[in-house]
């Protein structure tokens, strides 16, 4: 059953056109990987999909009484909640539009759920208020929330973003088992593999769907790859032979004369195969000496939670440091 259809959508951030006449349905039960270099409009499809942006052009067409929700990649709670208060409120505000009995969703059995997924997922401190959590611990709250809460849709971006191997295990897992319909963005192939039943790639502005998973689908892309590599040799060869003949001095005299002139020119005007572009950093040698950062005696708490307690470094030029510890230790503070 079709649960969702974009239909020719178009969408520009200061003139840049991210989405440039895309088409896109979603069915029940699929669960679909997003795809694309970085900046090609993935987080932006995903927005569209749930309701949290408009697209400039086209349309959206949702089914009827269609439930859906959204995991954002950097999600906002109420400041002065606890975790479990905030996981419990967001997930009533869900089940408040299921047509179930009260009984079926009592205060405690949700809450027993939402202990249940915080544990597993690395947050034990029940009565920790959200202004005090890393930014990891954020997202995997949020993650709790939209799982505990019924949906047909759910839209996840970037869901395996600060899980550790075993939670994103679990996670794999738990998706497999899921019954709904899932959309979502990630850079773990791996999880794209063995979750995902269809591949959709954004590629300049066109949205391509592969009925596969993530190793299927790099097969079946190069092949569209090679199909249009070959036509453009074959443009660009019967263009030679055209321009020779315009080269010869074709004058348009005459009806068929005409209409080799304008073969050629349609040939001509045609777009060539753009080629993927990557991201170019500039080096930079202007810095003189060998210390780049120092840091001296460093202190960092969040409320009665220290993180960081009198620890000084010195990052030379050329160091290549990794920060390692467990999830909400404060590495992404430190960074």
């Amino acid at each position: 059953m079709n649960l969702l259809t974009i239909e020719n959508i178009s969408k520009v951030y200061t003139e840049r056109k991210l989405l440039d006449g895309a088409s896109f349905s979603l069915q029940s039960g699929e669960k679909v990987g997003i795809i694309g270099v970085n900046g090609t409009g993935k987080s932006t499809l995903l927005k569209i999909l749930a309701g949290m942006e408009e697209p400039d052009a086209g349309s959206v067409v949702r089914g009827n009484h269609v439930v859906i929700h959204y995991l954002p990649q950097m999600p906002e709670f109420h400041a002065g909640e606890t975790v479990l208060e905030s996981v419990v409120r967001t997930a009533s505000v869900g089940n408040s539009h299921e047509e179930k009995t009260t009984e079926q969703h009592e205060a405690w059995n949700l809450e027993s759920e939402a202990k249940t997924l915080m544990t597993r997922l690395g947050i034990t401190d029940f009565d920790q208020k959200t202004e005090y959590l890393s930014g990891g611990q954020k997202k995997r709250l949020a993650l709790v929330a939209v799982l505990l809460t019924p949906c047909d849709i759910l839209v996840l971006d970037e869901p395996t973003n600060h899980l550790d191997s075993d939670m994103a295990e679990w996670l794999e897992a738990y998706l497999k088992r899921y019954r709904g319909t899932i959309g979502m963005v990630t850079h773990d192939r791996y999880f794209l593999d063995s979750v995902c039943n269809r591949i959709v790639e954004i590629d300049k502005g066109k949205i391509y769907s592969y009925q596969t998973n993530y190793s299927g689908f790099l097969a079946a892309k190069q092949e569209r790859e090679d199909i249009a590599a070959a036509g453009e040799r074959k443009r660009q060869s019967i263009l030679r032979k055209e321009i020779a003949w315009m080269q010869r001095g074709a004058r348009a005299r005459s009806t068929k004369q005409k209409a080799h002139i304008a073969r050629y020119e349609t040939l001509r005007d045609a777009e060539g195969i753009e080629q993927e572009q990557t991201l170019e950093m500039s080096s930079v040698f202007t810095r003189m000496g060998r210390t780049t950062v120092e840091l001296s005696d460093i202190c960092k708490a969040y409320g009665e939670r220290v993180l960081i307690s009198d620890f000084s470094y010195i990052f030379l030029k050329n160091d290549r440091v990794g920060f390692v510890g467990k999830n909400g230790c404060g590495k992404t503070t430190l960074m």
